[in-house]
């Protein structure tokens, strides 16, 4: 089980009013289709392609970020056709490779996403470290370390 390619294939990126208040920011996710993909790296193994789609939306119709891409994953044959097999019966894939291919997407795509929200002035989707004031008490006595 092994990625073997990332791809963007469209990103946008959009402010459609201007910022008041609190806002409502929602991500999702969508693997929206698997597929088998020929290349030529081993004979021993096979390559699928999992298309996905990520939207983050800023409620209230302020803006909206969509990533779309593929990631291609290499493993041995008979795995790749149990895989290909559930994803036409059920839609699903099972949750081992999930996992690995949704990490990757996430990743790659939360970055993304944060780089393009500052570019178009809408606030970061996932929350960043803050320093924080806080107040100190000063004791006279214990003033000194050393």
């Amino acid at each position: 089980m092994t990625i073997v390619g990332f791809n963007f294939e469209k990103i946008q990126a959009e402010r459609l009013s201007n910022l008041q208040g609190n806002i409502n920011i929602r991500n999702n996710l969508n693997i929206v289709n698997v597929a088998q993909e020929d290349i030529p790296i081993q004979k021993s193994e096979e390559v699928l392609k999992f298309t996905f789609e990520y939207v983050v939306e800023y409620m209230s119709n302020v803006g909206n970020i969509k990533i779309a891409g593929h990631i291609l994953f290499m493993d041995d044959p008979k795995k790749t056709k149990e895989i290909i097999k559930y994803w036409k019966k059920e839609k699903k894939v099972t949750d081992e490779v999930m996992q690995q291919i949704i990490n990757t997407i996430l990743f790659r795509c939360n970055i993304k996403a944060l780089s393009l929200s500052q570019e178009v002035n809408l606030p970061p989707h996932i929350p960043l470290p803050l320093l924080e004031k806080t107040a100190v008490k000063r004791n006279s006595s214990n003033d000194y370390i050393g």
